[in-house]
């Protein structure tokens, strides 16, 4: 990565899911694509917190314009998944802006038990959403309508509100 920065470990683990559903966006330019994000398991999480990440801890974009614009993931796992789905889009050379929304959490079936998922039942999770919007011109002249709150970059090439800050991140 750029600048020795380093990707987002917990992001790594979706990426064999971000990219099916990545694949499924760009035959459907256009379309919102949905799939259910699963609850992280018990290993998860203890994986995790190992780690000292905690996935079941709320949505903190490691973005100094925390709270403004961008997608609310709902959860540190949420944001996690979407990490996973920018990163692969934009190493895939696929033209067009990527639309991720993550939905409410649904609580699992009566039938699901954590203990033997293979017994059948429906886990808890959450909707995602994932659309490839068209590129070119358009996209470029509805960035530069965005003020420097909802940007990465400003049109100087400095950083804006949008910009991620090492400092803010919990993996290092």
């Amino acid at each position: 990565m750029p600048g020795g920065a380093r990707r987002d470990p917990v992001s790594e683990t979706f990426d064999r899911s971000a990219a099916r559903i990545l694949e499924r966006a760009y035959a459907k330019r256009g379309q919102w694509i949905e799939i259910w994000l699963p609850d992280p398991t018990i290993r998860q999480r203890s994986r995790w917190v190992n780690q000292g990440i905690n996935v079941d801890g709320p949505d903190n974009p490691s973005v100094r314009g925390r709270g403004r614009g961008g997608v609310d993931a709902k959860t540190r796992w949420g944001r996690a998944f979407v990490r996973s789905v920018y990163y692969l889009h934009k190493a895939s050379g696929h033209s067009g802006a990527v639309r991720v929304q993550v939905g409410r959490h649904v609580a699992a079936s009566p039938q699901f038990d954590p203990a033997h998922p293979e017994r059948g039942g429906l886990p808890p999770r959450r909707r995602v959403r994932v659309q490839l919007a068209a590129g070119g011109k358009r996209a470029d002249a509805a960035v530069r309508r965005l003020g420097d709150r909802d940007r990465i970059w400003t049109d100087d090439g400095r950083e804006a509100a949008r910009f991620s800050d090492p400092a803010l991140r919990d993996w290092a």
